[in-house]
C-alpha cells in the first residue's frame, strides 16, 4: 500500500477539525509531544475511547446508526466492549508509530475498507475527532495541557486525511468500475435460503437489473436499515464465489446475549425479509481475501458463522480459480442443528479430489486441528468468534507459521 509512504500525500494531509490552519506535515514538536504522551494514553486508552463513545453516541443520532451497539458492551467471557478496546489499541498504535507510519499501512487499509463499506464520509471525522479530544481532556484532567491537546489535535487531523484520502480512493474505484456504484443502492431479497435451524442465506440482485461490481471471496458488503424501528448499518460477508450477477449473504439470527434480552435486532429484521424485500447495499470491501500466489495448501478455518467467509473461498477456488492446491476446510459447530452448509461442502469433497473437509462440533483444539491437516506448512485463513480466534492464532504461532501465510478477521472491532 504505496499511499501511506507517498510524498505528496504525507504533504496533503491536513488538520481538519480545529480549521486553523492547514499542515504539509506533522512538526518535530509535534511528533516530539505525541510519542512522549504516548504511554499515558496508552495506559488510559480504554478509559478515554470509552468516554469518547458514550459522549457521541448520546448526543448524535446520525453517527450512532454507524456503529453496533453490541461492540459497545461488554460480552460475556470478555472484560472490555470491543469497539472502545480495538480503537483504543488502534490510538496507542499510532501514537507509537507517528514518526515511522509504514507499518501501520495494513491498519490503514483495513480502517479504510471498513469505512467505505459503511460509507463513512469526511465530515464524521470532524465529529469523532471532536469527541476524542474531548475525551482525552476529561479522563486525563490537567495532565492534558492546551499544548498537548493541540498536540493530538493535530495528529488526529492528520491521520484523518490519510484515512479520507485512502476512502475517497476506494469509493472512487469500486463507483468506475463495471457494476460499480457510490453509497447505497437497491437490491432485492431473490431467495431466501435456510442453512440451519438459526442461519439463512439472502441471495441479492440489483433492483435495477444491472451488474454487480466485481467482488474478492473474503470480501463483505455493508447494508443500510432505515425504518420506524431503527436507523442502522451492518457489514455481512458475502458467501458465494466472486461473479458480477449477484451477492449472497449468510445471516445468523443472534439469540439474545443474557437472559430476558431481545433476540438481535438487525438479524432478527433480516429473517423477516420475505422475498422481494428491498434492501440498501454498499460495494463490497475488506483486505481479508483469497490470495492463491503458491503451490502451499489452502487451510480454511471457521467457527460458526465464520464460515462466510470461507464459503466464497471454497468456491473461487474450486469454480472459478480451479487450483491444483489442496484445499483443507475445519468448520467448528455447537451441534449438527446449527452447522451451516454441511451437505453442501459434503459435496464438494466429494466432486474434488483436491479438497477435504472435516466438522468439529464443540470445542476446536490444536489436537483436533493437528489432525485434520496433511501438512502445516500451508495458507491458513481464519474466521470466528473471538475466543475461537486467539485460540487458533495462538496454536498456528507455536508451530512457527510465518506471519505471511496467517490470514484472519474478526467479526466487528478487528484485533491484533
Amino acid at each position: 500500500m504505496a499511499f501511506l509512504r507517498s510524498p505528496a500525500l504525507l504533504q496533503r494531509a491536513a488538520k481538519r477539525f480545529t480549521g486553523t490552519r492547514s499542515l504539509t506535515a506533522l512538526s518535530a514538536k509535534t511528533i516530539d509531544i505525541i510519542k512522549a504522551t504516548s504511554p499515558v494514553v496508552a495506559e488510559h486508552g480504554y478509559a478515554i475511547t470509552t468516554t469518547m463513545y458514550g459522549t457521541m453516541l448520546t448526543s448524535d443520532a446520525s453517527v450512532r446508526a454507524l456503529f453496533n451497539p453490541s461492540h459497545q458492551k461488554v460480552l460475556p467471557g470478555e472484560n472490555q466492549a470491543r469497539q472502545p478496546s480495538a480503537l483504543a489499541h488502534a490510538v496507542s498504535a499510532y501514537a507509537a508509530n507517528i514518526d515511522n507510519l509504514g507499518v501501520l499501512t495494513a491498519a490503514v487499509e483495513r480502517i479504510a475498507q471498513k469505512h467505505v463499506s459503511l460509507y463513512i464520509l469526511p465530515e464524521h471525522y470532524d465529529i469523532v475527532g471532536s469527541h476524542l479530544l474531548r475525551a482525552i481532556k476529561t479522563v486525563l484532567g490537567d495532565a492534558a495541557t492546551p499544548e498537548i491537546v493541540q498536540a493530538w489535535a493535530e495528529a488526529y487531523g492528520f491521520l484523518a486525511e490519510i484515512l479520507i484520502e485512502r476512502e475517497r480512493e476506494v469509493r472512487e474505484g469500486q463507483a468506475a468500475a463495471v457494476g460499480g456504484w457510490e453509497g447505497w443502492r437497491d437490491f432485492v431479497v431473490a431467495k431466501k435460503v435456510p442453512e440451519s435451524i438459526d442461519t439463512t442465506s439472502f441471495v441479492l440482485r440489483p433492483k435495477d437489473g444491472g451488474p454487480v461490481v466485481p467482488f474478492r471471496a473474503g470480501q463483505y458488503l455493508g447494508l443500510r436499515f432505515e425504518n420506524s424501528e431503527f436507523t442502522t448499518q451492518r457489514n455481512y460477508s458475502i458467501s458465494n464465489a466472486p461473479n458480477t450477477r449477484e451477492y449472497r449473504i449468510t445471516v445468523k439470527k443472534h439469540a439474545p446475549l443474557a437472559p430476558g434480552a431481545p433476540a438481535g435486532q438487525v438479524s432478527s429484521h433480516l429473517h423477516n425479509l420475505v422475498e422481494g424485500s428491498v434492501v440498501k447495499v454498499g460495494v463490497p470491501c475488506g483486505d481479508f481475501v483469497l490470495d492463491v500466489a503458491d503451490d502451499k495448501p489452502v487451510v480454511l478455518i471457521s467457527g460458526g458463522v465464520g464460515m462466510t467467509p470461507m464459503a466464497s473461498m471454497v468456491e473461487d477456488l474450486l469454480k472459478n480459480q480451479r487450483v491444483a492446491n489442496a484445499i483443507t476446510m475445519v468448520n467448528v459447530s455447537r451441534n449438527p442443528q446449527v452447522e451451516v452448509m454441511h451437505d453442501v461442502f459434503a459435496a464438494y469433497a466429494q466432486d474434488h479430489a483436491n479438497f477435504d473437509v472435516h466438522t468439529v462440533y464443540g470445542a476446536l483444539d490444536a489436537s483436533a486441528l493437528d489432525a485434520a491437516l496433511p501438512t502445516k506448512d500451508a495458507h491458513y485463513y481464519f474466521c470466528g468468534p473471538p475466543g475461537f480466534m486467539r485460540m487458533v492464532q495462538t496454536t498456528l504461532r507455536g508451530w512457527n507459521v510465518p506471519d505471511e501465510q496467517i490470514h484472519f478477521e474478526y467479526f466487528g472491532p478487528h484485533v491484533a
